[in-house]
């Protein structure tokens, strides 16, 4: 059962402007220890980084209800393969479980990119039981 989807698309350039301006003020307000050093140890760390940002919106629209949440509540790892897998913490998670009376569940992402621009997609459903 399908609970929530969410779609984002992010120029990257905001992201690179934002790094230029704010840098590591804006990196520990948005990503969490991991998350920065897996961008950090890429060859293009503000495209991971936005790929990160991206993926985290659609993670926040897809969950709906947000009163709460922080952006470190939503936290992005990736499998061998580079697929992001999304763990949610505190607000999030407590949000999630009120919607989903408690059920398990499960949220998928996909993240594309396309020279400038990141695109990220996110599905809540319920683990199957």
């Amino acid at each position: 059962m399908i609970i929530g989807l969410g779609i984002d698309l992010l120029d990257s350039r905001r992201i690179d402007g934002i790094m230029q301006r704010h840098g590591d003020r804006f990196q520990n307000k948005i990503y969490t220890r991991g998350e920065r050093e897996f961008a950090l140890d890429r060859t293009k760390p503000n495209e991971s980084f936005a790929k990160i940002f991206s993926t985290k919106e659609a993670v926040i629209k897809a969950i709906s209800n947000v009163s709460g949440v922080f952006w470190h509540d939503i936290e992005v790892f990736h499998d061998k393969n580079g697929k992001p897998i999304i763990k949610l913490h505190n607000m999030a998670h407590k949000n999630l479980l009120k919607k989903t009376n408690g059920a398990a569940y499960k949220i998928d992402v996909t993240v594309s990119d396309e020279r400038h621009y990141v695109i990220a997609f996110a599905i809540v459903t319920l683990e199957k039981t």
